[in-house]
């Protein structure tokens, strides 16, 4: 938190610093302005006089140069007087003297311009003309394009970043990372600026509460303890915080609500077995040996609410016993592997409850009751084995596995109360519907959920299936103290991902920088040197010809002087 507050507070104040120089600039423009509006007066009256302007020219061309360093302009002579625009074509300098305005204001986080309490670039007055947005060009139009986009656009980058990170963190049930209110700045839409979180990143902080209670990074944030030695709350941070999802969710493709009972609508079918104890097919050659079993006899079996007396004669087999059963409930009986008689039933219930009792009394029944004994020597109970509800697992990170049953008259309601209410579950999941109307299972803390079927595969029925769920994006657009920046990095990134391509584009940026830098100052070099080929003074050459004149010029004199000499001597010899 103190290295994301320093590189933040560090661009702020660069966006201030930058103010200071805009400032200086103008004054350095208006100052050259004004040599230039002097220069031309003077240059017009040493013309009108007949003197030379040369030198006077020479300085109001240094003058017009510091201007063009600092905004794109264009120049035109007429007389005497040099005409300095704008390269939008506002005046400058024309016969008088236009000069730049500025006011230097106290930068913050929200601060933008225009309209967010920064002031732009007018002539004449405070009022006039701005030229602020348009493409001014030179130092002055970086120091704007500095202060009113790149550094805004770095800031709104580290924003972004301290506000996800805050965030994801929160969503893993430990509030790690807080404004010094205590609050992690919500994830607003940008309906109007600033943002909610605009300018967070030279507020961020630990949080209060666990600076206080540093076991809050084990337990988590959101009140629910964790068991003594648990580690669930660091492994849903480096797993889902740290990671490409924020946690999974279980969802029904299968529509529950106002459907009624479950069991019946869906349908949940489940099987129920009651298994003997005893090898009766080892009772040879018939039951009637089996010990304190007297036949003939009965018992009654009832499966899905119809009772049916099952009549055993002494003659009879384990398998006719079998085919007995069967011929009421068919394929409700069969003998397993090791002779003993099973009794199954399926069905949604009560269809697959079964229920065994003693034969009628008799008469007026053919064969008399067989008697607990007599049960008992067929491996069977006088009782009753109710249809086991269909039930599913559910698993919240790494705590243990619930069990949810669903009872015969359980509707969706009931279901979803079962979910939200069970201790062990319910602080750590939350049960609703979707938009599908099916069951939804979502971890309150984020992190993994892990469902696993059971009797009557009710999770099959519900349609549920497993699925990873992303994070909310990085904000993209519309961002910035005026919602007008882009970050110009990807939206769906890790935090790890995303601050290294934030790293990476601010270093992109210095090094396109450094090398236009260089190419541009090489460009101004070249230019330079062809202006001054063009239009300046090389001393050298200057002196060669004021040697070669001034020995031309002796010669004339000697050619001149001897001439004079022969007419000299040409008149006296006439005289």
């Amino acid at each position: 938190t103190t290295k994301i507050k320093d590189f933040s507070n560090l661009l702020i104040g660069m966006r201030t610093d930058t103010e200071a120089d805009i400032s200086n600039a103008v004054n350095a423009v208006n100052l050259a302005l004004d040599n230039i509006n002097n220069l031309n007066g003077e240059i017009t009256r040493a013309m009108n006089a007949g003197q030379s302007t040369a030198d006077l020219e020479d300085q109001r061309d240094l003058s017009v140069a510091t201007v063009a360093k600092y905004i794109n302009i264009t120049t035109f002579k007429s007389g005497g007087v040099m005409s300095v625009l704008t390269s939008q074509g506002q005046s400058l300098v024309d016969n008088d003297v236009h000069k730049l305005f500025f006011s230097s204001s106290n930068i913050l986080p929200a601060s933008y311009y225009p309209g967010g309490g920064l002031s732009g670039l007018t002539i004449d007055s405070p009022s006039g003309t701005d030229i602020a947005q348009a493409n001014l060009g030179g130092q002055l139009g970086t120091l704007f394009d500095l202060r009113d986009t790149t550094l805004p656009q770095y800031v709104t980058q580290i924003d972004e970043f301290s506000q996800r990170l805050a965030e994801r963190f929160n969503n893993e049930g430990l509030k790690l990372f807080t404004d010094p209110s205590g609050n992690v700045p919500p994830n607003v839409s940008n309906v109007s600026p600033p943002l909610g979180y605009l300018g967070f990143s030279a507020q961020i902080q630990v949080n209060n509460s666990i600076v206080a209670d540093p076991n809050l990074i084990r337990n988590g944030t959101t009140g629910n303890v964790e068991l003594s030695g648990s580690n669930e709350v660091i492994r849903r941070i480096s797993q889902f915080a740290l990671g490409p999802y924020q946690n999974q969710q279980a969802s029904g493709s299968t529509p529950i609500l106002g459907i009624g009972a479950l069991t019946t609508n869906l349908p949940l079918t489940t099987r129920n077995t009651v298994v003997g104890t005893v090898n009766i097919a080892s009772y040879a050659p018939n039951l009637s040996t089996a010990p304190g079993l007297t036949l003939p006899g009965a018992f009654t079996l009832t499966i899905g609410g119809v009772p049916q007396t099952i009549d055993i004669l002494a003659t009879d087999t384990a398998a006719d016993v079998v085919n007995t059963i069967n011929g009421f409930f068919p394929g409700a009986a069969s003998i397993n592997s090791l002779g003993q008689l099973n009794l199954t039933a399926s069905g949604v219930a009560p269809a697959a409850t079964i229920t065994i009792g003693d034969g009628p009394a008799s008469p007026p029944a053919p064969n008399p009751p067989i008697g607990g004994a007599g049960i008992a020597a067929l491996g069977l109970s006088f009782t009753s084995t109710l249809q086991p509800q269909p039930s599913f697992q559910v698993q919240v990170g790494t705590r243990a596995p619930v069990t949810i049953s669903i009872a015969p008259a359980d509707t969706s309601v009931e279901l979803l109360a079962k979910l939200n209410a069970i201790p062990g579950l319910g602080q750590w999941l939350t049960a609703s519907l979707n938009g599908a109307n099916g069951l939804l299972l979502v971890p309150k803390d984020g992190g993994n959920l892990t469902i696993t079927d059971g009797i009557g595969a009710p999770l099959a029925a519900l349609g549920m299936t497993v699925s990873n769920i992303a994070p909310p994006p990085f904000a993209q657009n519309n961002l910035g103290p005026n919602s007008t920046l882009s970050t110009g990095l990807l939206g769906n990134s890790t935090l790890q991902d995303y601050i290294n391509s934030l790293i990476g584009s601010q270093g992109e940026a210095d090094n396109l920088n450094k090398a236009q830098q260089t190419q541009e100052t090489s460009f101004l070099q070249t230019l330079d040197a062809r202006n001054k080929n063009n239009s300046g003074v090389n001393i050298d050459q200057e002196m060669s010809d004021l040697i070669r004149i001034q020995s031309a010029y002796s010669a004339a004199a000697k050619m001149i002087s001897a001439s004079q000499k022969l007419f000299d001597d040409l008149l006296s010899a006439l005289q």
